[in-house]
């Protein structure tokens, strides 16, 4: 079994601390890769930068460096660079990851996908995995990028999936050699064709990460979530270790009976990681997967411009009221 991981590093300020532990980039990278060296298969990390920042530093990969202008680098577009090694790849190795340096993918994601993506043979589910951040406290942890509890689920050979129809982004992907050779050889491999989720605009970097589960592709019928004991397996979550989102906001107001947090950025961390299925009154299985729920959405994408403007006149009737 055979690993290939690939890691975009922008470091322009490589030694500015960052997140509650005040580490750099470097720091988090190092300590990712020391994970991913854990994981049950052989396995060869290629880290994509942009500087001979790695010239005098020790670091259990192979390191690319690219040539990019200063304009396209500041935009992002390393992230794609990235491709260009890595379809040279296809068919060299199992499994294909690409990943964002402070995601933190253990031995147990590994294992969870294994194990699913078996079950799931010729389904065309996407497996989900779910973003979190340290609550650095005694009480579970917040989920990133969920703003709306699951309450549709599957059952398939009596395994209840619940299905994520609001946002499968995870900041990486992970396909055996049969979905690489499909997204290398599809339209959607290089950034000619816009990605999107139809939540909020993903920006250059964001799209590299988002992969063939995109809703826009339709090349997986949805992604799903399996349940264990009432709730979701806790393999499927996988640390933000640099955990900078919660932190930056971590004096907001709290509502610990709803597990949100209030302000900060719009719905980044608004649920625990225990607080994520809608109650059992409110859940609805389902025999198919239609495209209906991401019809809806993309119509909504195209007209948030109404959205923006409900919420102006709200605050308008809203000084009216005071």
């Amino acid at each position: 079994m055979s690993i290939a991981i690939h890691i975009p590093f922008y470091n322009q300020e490589p030694y500015k601390k960052e997140g509650f532990k005040q580490l750099t980039r470097f720091d988090y990278l190092l300590e990712n890769i020391n994970n991913l060296k854990k994981l049950p298969a052989k396995t060869d990390i290629f880290v994509h930068t942009h500087n001979d920042f790695f010239k005098d530093k020790e670091i259990n990969a192979k390191i690319v460096i690219h040539n990019i202008e200063v304009k396209d680098l500041e935009k992002g577009y390393l992230t794609w660079k990235v491709r260009s090694l890595m379809e040279k790849h296809l068919d060299k190795y199992e499994y294909y990851i690409y990943l964002e340096h402070d995601i933190k993918f253990t031995s147990e994601n590994f294992n969870y996908w294994l194990e699913y993506k078996k079950k799931l043979q010729n389904k065309k589910l996407n497996l989900g995995f779910i973003v979190y951040e340290n609550s650095n406290d005694k009480k579970p942890n917040y989920a990133v990028h969920i703003v709306e509890k699951f309450y549709r689920y599957k059952e398939i050979k009596n395994q209840k999936y619940f299905i994520n129809e609001i946002d499968n982004y995870c900041c990486f992907w992970i396909y055996d050699n049969q979905d690489f050779k499909n997204f290398v050889n599809s339209k959607w491999w290089n950034f000619k064709k816009k990605l999107t989720n139809y939540r909020h605009y993903y920006g250059v970097t964001e799209t590299a990460a988002l992969g063939l589960h995109a809703f826009n592709i339709n090349y997986f019928r949805g992604t799903v979530l399996p349940v264990i004991q009432n709730n979701l397996d806790k393999r499927c979550f996988v640390e933000h270790i640099t955990n900078n989102y919660l932190d930056k906001f971590k004096n907001s107001p709290k509502n610990e009976n709803k597990g949100e947090i209030k302000k900060g950025i719009e719905d980044v961390c608004k649920y625990r990681v225990n607080d994520l299925l809608a109650n059992e009154q409110s859940q609805y299985k389902t025999e198919f997967l239609s495209s209906i729920s991401y019809i809806n959405h993309k119509f909504l994408w195209k007209f948030r411009f109404l959205k923006r403007v409900k919420k102006s006149i709200a605050k308008k009737f809203k000084k009216f009221d005071k």
